[in-house]
């Protein structure tokens, strides 16, 4: 059966092999398992064969050591459009390696058109484009990108010196042909917001010579985004720049409505002092940045926010060491100290207390969900028995709780929440049932408990309208890369039932569409797709 490739090599035709190859392997066909025998024999006798093991076969017939070798020598071969458009896409998805490869392979990438030059931080190839047509400085490609922004977003200047400095010529070349300091791009399909500034690609990037540029000619600093980012990935000479030409580092965003810190609040972990995120949080307060500003509809401050993390202590120390008010209350009249509490966060409602916080304001169902989010059995039945009611006053950020202790990895807490009678068709108030946000963060043994317990499996949520294997799948490249444990949730969720139809957000959108490629993968192997 071997064969080598033709002179037009589809990697497309070699997958749809493979999996020709997989299914005949797993109904037992003997010239299959006699293919598999002779270019991979450790493999033949295996009782659960993968799409991975056949493609392995199918990469040794065609002469190839692997799989990996055999894509890498079809994707080579393409030609040179198809080359610019992966080069393109992988810029915009921020895969740096992906993008070196293809210029490795293929250096005519870089001279193919005006975007590319941009990207690649080639300045010569851009300045003779330019020289032969000026409109192109501000030509958006079919991604509706300008050269500008892929020349901000791109991270070849990280690469070395000589290509930091072409990629600010890139910049310098774009602006003096009339490009605009300002130019953005919408936000990716499926989310709401303000447009993307060429600034914000350059602060998230960390490319600093372009963050000055941009600002020299006149790049509005509260574009809504740079500060916010530049903070988060804890950019502080970008945060210099921007403070320098007068970036408001205290106000609300004109869309979200949160301020830099509250933004920066919302991170669940600080890394015990260490995170990214804590630095720029540290660099905003220090620079005087207000942390009793409040943001959004539940006007919380940022210490409201921090309070329920228990891994934000450092957060926590550095917000009340630069005048968070501990006794501030928010729209609903509850305070710091009361949602410490309810969050079951005891090291964070001692510190409160340390710092005259008020104590007299928790209420009954702050004791009994902090007791259950601390996992404290015996006070949480005790509470729950003084008052059979209590599920009745619960409101719609309390039906949360059980979501929020999923995110904390605790599942004594979300076992004690199902054993208390909570509904596991409640969302939590940003969205989704307790099962969605297990499936999203991939956690099999949450989805396995939940499913178990009754949690409805195609049940779908009330911003994307889909269901929990749904939001496996994007998790699997937007939350986590863990793709043995989101495989091991969308087997749980399928072998329970999910369906297709629930699948299917209200963009359309079918869950292949943004899952990783081995989670993609498991779910045709197992014949997940519209009935017929």
């Amino acid at each position: 059966m071997s064969t080598s490739l033709p002179s037009s090599p589809n990697l497309e035709f070699e997958k749809k092999r493979a999996k020709e190859l997989l299914s005949a392997w797993r109904a037992g066909d003997a010239a299959a398992i006699a293919r598999v025998r002779v270019h991979a024999a450790h493999l033949a006798e295996s009782a659960s064969p993968r799409l991975a093991d056949a493609q392995h076969v199918i990469a040794r017939e065609r002469g190839f050591e692997s799989w990996p070798t055999l894509k890498a020598h079809i994707e080579a071969a393409r030609p040179l459009d198809a080359q610019v458009d992966h080069f393109l896409g992988a810029i915009r998805d921020q895969s740096l390696a992906v993008a070196r490869r293809v210029l490795t392979e293929r250096p005519e990438v870089a001279h193919a058109n005006i975007h590319a030059a941009a990207a690649a931080a080639d300045d010569v190839a851009l300045a003779r484009l330019l020289e032969a047509d000026a409109a192109l400085a501000t030509a958006p490609d079919a991604a509706g990108w300008p050269p500008l922004v892929y020349a901000c977003w791109s991270g070849f200047h990280s690469v070395s010196p000589a290509l930091a400095a072409s990629s600010l010529r890139c910049a310098q070349r774009l602006l003096d042909a009339g490009a605009d300091a300002n130019s953005a791009t919408p936000v990716p399909k499926g989310e709401d917001g303000a447009l993307l500034s060429a600034l914000y690609r350059a602060s998230e990037s960390n490319n600093i010579a372009i963050v000055r540029l941009l600002l020299e000619r006149g790049a509005k600093p509260d574009d809504g985004e740079s500060v916010y980012h530049a903070a988060q990935h804890g950019h502080l000479e970008c945060l210099d720049l921007l403070l320098a030409f007068h970036a408001d580092i205290s106000s609300r965003h004109p869309h979200w409505r949160n301020t830099p810190l509250y933004f920066l609040a919302g991170h669940a972990d600080d890394e015990r002092g260490q995170a990214a995120w804590l630095k720029g949080m540290r660099w905003l307060l220090e620079h005087g940045a207000d942390p009793n500003v409040t943001s959004s509809e539940p006007r919380e401050t940022p210490l409201h926010k921090i309070v329920t993390q228990p891994r934000t202590l450092a957060a926590l120390d550095a917000l009340l060491e630069h005048g968070a008010d501990v006794n501030i209350a928010r729209g609903d009249g509850r305070a710091p100290y009361a949602l410490a509490v309810r969050a079951g966060n005891e090291a964070a409602a001692g510190k409160l207390r340390e710092q005259g916080a008020h104590t007299d304001a928790v209420s009954f169902l702050d004791q009994l969900l902090g007791a259950c989010a601390r996992g404290d059995r015996a006070e949480a039945l005790r509470l729950a028995a003084s008052q059979p009611a209590w599920t009745s006053a619960l409101g719609k950020e309390d039906r949360g709780a059980l979501a929020n202790a999923i995110w904390r990895d605790r599942i004594d807490a979300v076992r004690l929440f199902v054993e208390l009678g909570f509904d596991l068709s409640w969302e939590a108030d940003w969205g989704g049932s307790p099962l969605h946000h297990a499936a999203w963060l991939g956690k099999p043994a949450f989805v396995r408990l939940l499913i178990e317990a009754g949690a409805p499996v195609n049940m779908r949520d009330s911003q994307f309208a889909s269901s929990p294997i749904a939001w496996a799948s994007h998790g699997s490249t937007n939350c986590r890369s863990a793709d043995d444990d989101y495989c091991a949730v969308v087997e749980a969720l399928l072998d329970a039932g999910a369906s297709w139809e629930a699948a299917v957000n209200k963009w359309g959108e079918p869950p292949f569409n943004t899952a990783s490629k081995r989670v993609a993968a498991r779910l045709r192997e197992r014949a997940f797709g519209p009935a017929g």
